[in-house]
């Protein structure tokens, strides 16, 4: 056996035990026999496990294979592990999520979600292993509770946790409903009854939740030395007072820039006066928004082909349903859910939020917004970029780059400006905003999770600059408050992208193809920026020689 054969047979093994531990993780990757019908142990152990069979992959992979024997894809593949485990490491030993935000429920929501709606298997098959997980979860939740028998949870990730268990008996009812006269009476009334025996457990936990309010404490921050660390990890090549001031730079040029817009839309009306007209211009429904993007998907999509940007393959689809409401408090607006890397067909699932009030329809599913939103999550945004690269090596599923996968998303909106999909005034006015909300994001990303602004503070300045409800600017904050240094992703990822393409445009010359640097990102997807550079590298390099 030669040494990258070993190497495989090591990663796959491995991976393997992960997926062992961690049976929601086989579904969300495709890997449905036997993991669909299990649940994880949901106590503390199952997080040191899991870091401990990262930690074995790589000392075994250090203790038995011969990095210089390796060619070069399996040596960026070998990076990658070592880069998850840093990371991974972090995230348990020093962030400790896992033990101070108590929602038990997101993780296992999102997965039987998944499961009703990607159609990669029979749906009395599928219903049959939800009906399974659901019987396991009161054993789950009492494990998890374990996890706080000793440690104090943060009160603001309590109260979004108590929330979430509150709207979790809504999802359980849309999968009744959802799949009543589709499956057989007996297995439609096991799920019933199954449903009903969930009741007192939920309300169990629900009771545990709100008992552990008055013993949470107030901060969640990172702070500086942890921030500057993650950050450090994550090799983006910037510190966070330069990914700061880059943003601050950014909020700059993009407020200049929409005044000027505000002024070609409508003479001598406000930026907040543009903005309303623009809103006012939405569909009369929720449904209708639901279909007019389902239509810009498609119009995306043809366009990406039609002139070349990127590889798109025809049997992959992209759906696009309504956010279930035990999901609603933490996404605001709206999220893809990706394609599973082993499911036979790439399908992936945009979900939208529906506003709590009507009149805030406008506010984010006008008629200027939905092009750069069907770019951003579908083509050649999330959902291409997912169902490219998960036809790659399964190792780098583990890369976590966030910068190439939300910067690739935002990139690619200015990038179809430029090609002359995102048209008209309105439209451009919405996508630098859009811009300003994510320069937002990189200085409150870094002030917030660094402990320099408090989180009133952040809920205005979005409100202010990127002209958010309260609403929404109020569940962004929560999620950034779970998730330091993931929301500066979205600019700073498109910022080093765009440094990236001139880069290569630079060196390559008259060679340079813009299908070929957008295929080798897609198919590289979730690769952090200092690799993906390293694969640019090394196929500029074959270029040459050839």
């Amino acid at each position: 056996m030669g040494e990258g054969e070993k190497f495989e047979k090591l990663n796959w093994d491995m991976f393997q035990k992960i997926l062992d531990k961690n049976p929601t993780f086989a579904t969300f990757l495709g890997i449905h026999d036997p993991y669909d019908r299990l649940l994880p142990d949901g106590s503390s152990k199952n997080v040191f496990d899991t870091l401990e069979l990262v930690q074995q992959w790589v000392d075994k992979m250090k203790k038995t294979i011969k990095y210089d024997a390796l060619s070069d894809e399996h040596k960026i593949d070998w990076k990658v592990a070592e880069h998850f485990y840093k990371l991974q490491k972090f995230s348990i030993m020093e962030h400790r999520l896992w033990e101070t935000n108590p929602d038990a429920f997101d993780e296992i929501g999102s997965v039987l979600f998944i499961m009703l709606t990607r159609n990669y298997a029979p749906l009395e098959k599928r219903v049959e292993a939800i009906v399974s997980r659901l019987e396991k979860l009161p054993i789950f939740l009492e494990q998890f509770r374990t996890r706080f028998e000793k440690s104090k949870p943060v009160k603001l990730w309590t109260e979004v946790a108590i929330e979430s268990c509150q709207q979790i008996p809504g999802l359980f009812q849309f999968i009744e409903t959802a799949t009543k006269g589709m499956i057989s009476d007996k297995l439609h009334s096991k799920l019933t009854k199954t449903v009903e025996n969930l009741q007192q457990p939920t309300e169990q936990h629900l009771e545990w939740l709100k008992s552990l309010l008055p013993k949470t404490k107030s901060e969640w921050a990172l702070g500086k030395e942890k921030f500057d660390k993650l950050l450090k990890l994550r090799a983006l090549g910037m510190t966070a007072e330069e990914i700061y001031k880059l943003g601050v730079e950014y909020l700059r040029e993009l407020k200049k820039e929409r005044a000027k817009l505000a002024e070609q839309i409508a003479l001598g009306k406000s930026v907040q006066e543009v903005m309303e007209l623009i809103e006012a211009k939405a569909p009369n429904t929720f449904e209708e928004a639901l279909k007019a993007t389902k239509e810009e998907m498609e119009k995306s999509r043809e366009f990406v082909t039609k002139n070349n940007i990127a590889t798109v393959y025809p049997d992959d689809k992209l759906h696009v349903e309504e956010t279930p409401a035990f999901m609603a408090p933490l996404l605001p607006f709206a999220a893809l859910i990706p394609p599973g890397k082993f499911d036979k067909r790439q399908e992936g699932i945009y979900i939208i939020t529906r506003p709590k009030e009507a009149k805030n329809l406008g506010k984010h599913l006008n008629y200027a917004s939905i092009p750069g939103t069907a770019v951003h999550e579908g083509f050649p945004g999330h959902f291409l970029q997912g169902a490219r690269s998960n036809r790659g090596s399964f190792v780098r599923l583990l890369a976590g780059g966030n910068e190439t996968i939300e910067g690739w998303a935002h990139y690619c909106e200015e990038m179809m400006h430029e090609h002359g999909f995102i048209q008209g005034l309105e439209t451009r006015f919405i996508q630098v905003n859009d811009g300003i909300w994510r320069a937002v994001r990189i200085i409150v990303d870094v002030k917030l999770s660094r402990g320099e602004m408090s989180f009133d503070e952040a809920v205005d300045m979005l409100m202010k600059e990127a002209g958010m409800s309260k609403e929404g600017a109020t569940a962004e904050v929560r999620w950034y408050t779970q998730s330091p240094s993931y929301p500066l992703s979205y600019l700073v990822g498109k910022h080093l992208i765009l440094q990236l393409r001139n880069d290569i445009k630079e060196s390559m010359g008259e060679k340079f193809s813009e299908k070929f640097f957008h295929d080798t990102i897609t198919a590289n997807g979730e690769l952090p920026i200092s690799l993906l550079e390293e694969v640019l590298a090394l196929k500029l390099a074959e270029i040459k020689i050839k």
